[in-house]
């Protein structure tokens, strides 16, 4: 399959790159100046997602697009112009890369979101995919939340399969040993099989837009986990590999066993 890859300079388009490189034909696209170096059989656009162009260059052939939703560097953080630069990027940005690849006969998108658009909701809960949304005002939930939702419009709209996969707080098991446990972390490179699997789904053929559009909660299996991730377990086969044992006594999660589910 020829894949499309945004934002693949940064240190999750990198991992996802990694985990589809071999059994996929990649083309990276990113407004980063480092994108420039890597392996040499993969193509590469350096460009805008705001630039027409540039998205237009960068869909062209392709057969699939994982748009990461990795946001480049913004201008000062907590500035106006940073909230400003981070809402026209989620949504005028991704409308103008889906556009594109619809117009260029692309029919399958994933899209990574967040699961911090639950931040708001207690501990002591267990939420799945039919839960509501409940992002605060900060831009950078808040646009990514907004972007998720243009995917799932364009899933409305036109025959193509859209996945979006709300990631937890991205982490490396093995930098945050001895870290206080948090429930909404995920390894990065569980995030990246995540996206490799979302792939799998291809329903652009199926009358009901419900079937065309899907969403996930993907983060690490935990005991007595705050985020439940049977959804996208039984469906595209997700199984995260770095759970983060010693954080949790190296216990199993015990969602098969029926505990907060």
């Amino acid at each position: 399959m020829r894949i499309l890859i945004t934002s693949a300079a940064s240190p999750m388009g990198r991992a996802v790159a990694a985990e589809l490189e071999g059994d996929h034909q990649l083309r990276l696209f990113d407004d980063d100046p480092a994108l420039g170096t890597g392996e040499e059989d993969v193509e590469r656009v350096q460009g805008s997602l705001l630039d027409a162009g540039a998205v237009w260059q960068a869909v062209r052939g392709m057969d699939a697009v994982i748009h990461t939703a990795e946001a480049p560097t913004a201008p000062e953080a907590g500035s106006m112009a940073e909230q400003q630069f981070l809402l026209d990027w989620a949504t005028r940005g991704t409308h103008l890369l889906f556009q594109a690849a619809v117009d260029s006969g692309i029919r399958r998108f994933v899209y990574g979101s967040t699961l911090e658009i639950f931040a708001s909701y207690p501990e002591k809960v267990y939420i799945s995919e039919l839960w509501k949304p409940q992002p605060g005002p900060e831009m950078p939930c808040m646009s990514r939340y907004l972007g998720e939702l243009v995917c799932r419009e364009f899933a409305r709209d036109f025959p193509v399969t859209a996945t979006a996969l709300r990631l937890g707080r991205v982490v490396i098991e093995e930098e945050v040993e001895g870290q206080r446990p948090d429930t909404m972390w995920l390894d990065r490179r569980d995030a990246a099989q995540a996206f490799r699997l979302a792939l799998s789904r291809d329903r652009g053929d199926d009358l009901r837009f419900t079937a065309r559009w899907a969403l996930y909660h993907i983060c690490a299996d935990i005991p007595n986990p705050r985020f439940l991730i049977a959804s996208a377990e039984r469906t595209i086969g997700y199984r995260p590999q770095y759970n983060f044992g010693k954080h949790w006594g190296d216990r199993r999660s015990r969602r098969s066993e029926g505990v907060g589910g």
